[in-house]
């Protein structure tokens, strides 16, 4: 069962990352990349973002569907097949995954419009995804318990 606990937390920090980027969509691409701390600023808050996002959909996947997760993206989509997400939001939030190797690994080509334009318009997704995870912890709370053992845990119950 998922740690309500490990995903809130994360959540709390998605939501300060999603106010740093409010806060560099305010310039233009040119006023954003012409200040290289405010450029190396904005970078750093998709990344840890992007990152939030990636964690708390492992974290789902594995503890309440007992699935391995292969790569980060397929974490997200998993999240629509599962009903966790929409479908289709899982589907267009997917593509944050690999934004997010190219911040982490490949941070020497990064292009500055497409980091723009995940700035301007990926904040909205990570926004509607902290809200529906939220809704999920909600429904999850309340569900009944199945018996299964905690997927965290990996313990087997021994009768």
């Amino acid at each position: 069962m998922v740690d309500v606990q490990i995903v809130m937390e994360r959540l709390e920090a998605l939501k300060g990352y999603i106010a740093e980027l409010d806060h560099y969509a305010q310039y233009s691409l040119s006023e954003l990349t012409s200040d290289f701390v405010r450029y190396r600023a904005s970078q750093h808050s998709l990344q840890l973002a992007s990152q939030a996002v990636v964690d708390i959909a492992t974290h789902i996947i594995t503890a309440d569907f007992a699935s391995r997760v292969q790569d980060y993206r397929r974490a997200i989509t998993q999240l629509g097949k599962e009903g966790v997400l929409p479908a289709a939001f899982s589907e267009r939030l997917a593509p944050l995954a690999g934004f997010r190797n190219i911040l982490v690994h490949e941070y020497l080509v990064v292009d500055p419009a497409k980091l723009y334009d995940v700035l301007i318009r990926g904040r909205g997704d990570i926004r509607e995804f902290c809200e529906r995870i939220s809704e999920y912890l909600e429904r999850a709370s309340t569900a009944p318990q199945t018996g299964q053992p905690d997927a965290l845990n990996n313990e087997a119950i021994h009768e």
